[in-house]
């Protein structure tokens, strides 16, 4: 791999120039697609328990950032709790399309469609429910960050939202986790 000296960096967010909850960011000055690639690759593997990915890529600099993700452990211990979140999900998604597709939507909910999806909101409890069109057949058809949504503005599902510090990433990781488990979501 050629590469001038690496230089880490941490992001800014509204709290000054403190880095997010472990979250590492990378910094090249030179580095091709492909030893980006590898890196990334390389990088993955070694540290399971991160998602490792090209956060930032222009003529300068690349930025490769690495972000700790909940455990795998932690996912199996709460398998039930994450099954029934998910079932929780789906069901909610099929009965608010429906309703709203049959014009029936009840008036403490409100609806924004856009495009392929449907955000519902619940008046007096936050409940945010981002909704496909479409039936949902597969996990894998399960949005990482809708879900994440989803289970944190959900009071009952607690325990899962409490998995979860970074929203998509926490979310695809326990999705994929599960995906291993049960690729149909009839099995749920």
């Amino acid at each position: 791999m050629t590469a001038k000296p690496l230089q880490i960096s941490a992001p800014s967010n509204s709290c000054g120039n403190q880095a997010e909850s472990g979250q590492l960011v990378l910094r090249f000055s030179a580095l091709s697609s492909n030893d980006s690639t590898a890196l990334i690759a390389r990088l993955s593997h070694e540290l399971s328990e991160h998602v490792v990915f090209q956060s930032r890529f222009d003529s300068n600099s690349q930025w490769i950032t690495i972000l700790p993700v909940v455990s795998k452990a932690r996912i199996l211990d709460h398998r039930e709790a994450i099954h029934q979140a998910m079932a929780a999900y789906i069901q909610t998604c099929t009965e608010l399309i429906g309703k709203y597709e049959a014009d029936a939507l009840p008036q403490e909910w409100t609806a924004d469609d856009h495009g392929e999806h449907c955000q519902f909101v619940h008046a007096s409890s936050g409940q945010t429910v981002e909704a496909p069109f479409g039936h949902l057949t597969h996990i894998d058809q399960i949005d990482p960050y809708f879900f994440a949504v989803f289970v944190k503005s959900t009071s009952e599902l607690k325990p899962v939202a409490e998995l979860i510090v970074h929203d998509f990433h926490d979310a695809a990781r326990i999705l994929k986790t599960m995906v291993t488990a049960s690729a149909n979501i009839s099995s749920i």
